[in-house]
Parts: C-alpha cells; sequence; structure tokens
C-alpha cells in the first residue's frame, strides 16, 4: 500500500494518523523536536485532509532517526491494539469478535517507514462487516 491507496476522508486512517501524532508527542530525549514537528504535520494532516499536507508528513517522518521509526511504530501499533479492544468493550453488542490477528512482522533489517507505521494499526483490526 502506498500514499496514493489512502483516503484522507476514512475515519479510521485520520485515527491512525492521530494515533501516530500523539505517540509521536511522546517521545523523549534527542530528537525529540524533530518529533514535535512532525506530530503538528500530521495533525494538520487530519485538520485539511490535504494529500499534499499528508505527503509533507509522510517525508517528515521518514527523515526521523530508524530508531525513533521503530520505536514510534511499535508504541502505535500497541495504541491501535488497546484502541480495538477497547472499542470491542464499549461497542457491547453492536461489536463484532475479532479476527485472528494474521502475522506481519517487519521484513528483517527494513526500516520502518510512515505508510508502514500507519499500516500497522490495521493489524489486529476487528473484522469489518461488508
Amino acid at each position: 500500500m502506498d500514499a496514493h491507496d489512502l483516503s484522507l476522508d476514512d475515519n479510521r486512517t485520520l485515527q491512525a494518523i492521530g494515533i501516530l501524532a500523539d505517540v509521536l508527542d511522546g517521545v523523549e530525549g534527542p530528537g525529540g523536536l524533530d518529533t514535535v514537528l512532525v506530530s503538528k504535520a500530521l495533525r494538520q494532516v487530519i485538520a485539511t485532509k490535504s494529500q499534499p499536507a499528508f505527503e509533507f508528513a509522510s517525508r517528515a517522518f521518514n527523515t526521523l532517526e530508524p530508531s525513533v521509526r521503530r520505536q514510534v511504530a511499535q508504541t502505535a501499533d500497541e495504541a491501535a491494539h488497546h484502541s480495538v479492544e477497547l472499542r470491542g468493550r464499549v461497542g457491547g453488542f453492536l461489536s463484532t469478535a475479532p479476527k485472528k490477528p494474521v502475522p506481519q512482522g517487519q521484513v528483517v533489517g527494513q526500516q520502518p517507514n510512515f505508510i508502514t507505521a500507519l499500516n500497522l494499526r490495521s493489524r489486529r483490526r476487528p473484522n469489518q462487516p461488508s
């Protein structure tokens, strides 16, 4: 999946972008200023639903140190998983049972990029009715 396959009108995409922005806001230490700037770029995407803003945020995310990108991807994946679990508990009878997750780990040695981090949110998403 690439940036052109994502719909900025999709609430789940925007929620995933928000999760990434929240995780980036929590990064401390060296590179913290860079992560705040990327977070602000992501929040601009949410506010405008603009493809150019999305492309800018994607390029900005990819300039982060590989170790920061890996940590952000992992933390965002965990946050998305918790969000899905909470939605399932709160949804009650309206929720559907989540499918068993299909392992979709990273290729060994591959650095996570913006799209990879964004796509990790769907790894444990419940099955949606058609």
